[in-house]
């Protein structure tokens, strides 16, 4: 079977922004990990939820880029990040509309200035990012 182009450049730059982005994510989170954990007490979900998310989420983050960055674990990173990128999309989407009895406020970060409308069309295009190196890693 021949490969009518060689993927592994796309994949490699997927990865790279994937790394960056789940790092940049995590690292945000516990560098300001009170400011976090106060923006997780105002979401829509209990506050019990909050409590383990503030060190879920900044763990999980963290997992995938060392997932993504071994080359034998990079297609669990890579569904991974589409999963998690989708779960994300789908909370802002929530957001965008007005589905939540209450709006909650942005969790800090480069998203935080964006807006919701913003970040929801962000979110998209990192769920699709994602998802062409699911596929491209399937290949």
């Amino acid at each position: 079977m021949y490969k009518i182009m060689n993927l592994h450049p796309f994949i490699i730059i997927i990865t790279g922004m994937l790394v960056l982005l789940w790092a940049y994510a995590a690292l945000s989170k516990l560098f300001n990990l009170h400011q976090f954990k106060q923006a997780l007490m105002t979401q829509v979900f209990p506050q019990w939820v909050g409590k383990i998310l503030v060190y879920v989420l900044p763990l999980s983050e963290l997992i995938l880029v060392g997932l993504l960055l071994i080359p034998q674990t990079r297609l669990i990173g890579m569904y991974s990040s589409f999963f998690m990128m989708g779960a994300f999309t789908l909370y802002v989407g929530g957001v965008v509309f007005k589905i939540y009895d209450q709006y909650p406020c942005a969790c800090g970060g480069l998203f935080a200035k964006l807006g919701w409308s913003n970040h929801f069309k962000v979110n998209i295009v990192l769920t699709l990012i994602a998802l062409a190196g699911v596929i491209l890693m399937e290949v």
